[in-house]
């Protein structure tokens, strides 16, 4: 059995769904990305370059985050229309992981790799964890 620490409905408050691929299967390569609002933008700066030279891969890109702004949903949707590929956005209630340690340079957001790991280890046989 599998011990899950960050449980889904504790931390996660909705999901948005960019789901512009073509093909209608649904086996892809989970590429997920935990960030703040200060890194939402080298978030996508990856995405499209993962896209522009992986072209015809098939993946899938999951982004935990605390803050998406109107601008924000914007630009993920256009990406995810103009490489014709799916991008969710899991809104995370960071409430509770900002009371954990933190620095400067490393804000609560350096938890989000845990949040994602728990999300994934029963739904998935692997995802790729990237820092934006």
């Amino acid at each position: 059995m599998q011990q899950v620490f960050f449980q889904e409905t504790e931390y996660l408050n909705s999901v948005i769904d960019y789901n512009h691929k073509v093909e209608t299967e649904n086996l892809c390569l989970d590429i997920a990305y935990g960030t703040d609002k200060n890194f939402l933008f080298g978030c996508g700066i990856s995405i499209a370059s993962i896209l522009k030279y992986n072209e015809g891969s098939r993946l899938c890109f999951h982004i935990f985050t605390d803050y998406f702004g109107d601008n924000d949903r914007k630009y993920f949707d256009a990406l995810a229309l103009q490489y014709k590929t799916r991008i969710k956005i899991y809104l995370i209630n960071g409430d509770r992981l900002r009371s954990l340690p933190s620095t400067k340079n490393w804000t609560h957001a350096i938890y989000f790799r845990f949040v994602i790991a728990d999300y994934f280890i029963s739904k998935v046989a692997k995802v790729l964890y990237l820092d934006a």
